[in-house]
């Protein structure tokens, strides 16, 4: 992976910020499981952003959330991941 860094920290909106082991989801997936577009790796909201056909959030909520339904694994409900700090 590029430079990829050990976690990664999202706003989230008003529930809060989500922070995540980066590093643990390059073990488990590969990095267009996520960063689907392109050659070079880049940031969701590079491409999401609230102006495009699907946003951060809703790019976010489909990809992980479906995700760990479908490997039985990982945090499904809206507070396991959004922290207000």
């Amino acid at each position: 992976a590029q430079d990829a860094p050990d976690s990664v920290t999202v706003p989230g909106g008003a529930f809060g910020q989500v922070t995540f082991n980066h590093k643990l989801h390059t073990e488990a997936a590969s990095c267009k499981d996520c960063h689907h577009m392109g050659e070079v790796t880049q940031k969701c909201n590079s491409c999401h952003t609230a102006d495009a056909k699907m946003s951060a959030k809703d790019a976010f909520h489909a990809n992980c959330i479906e995700c760990h339904k479908a490997k039985e694994k990982g945090p499904v409900g809206c507070m396991d991941c959004h922290k207000k700090s």
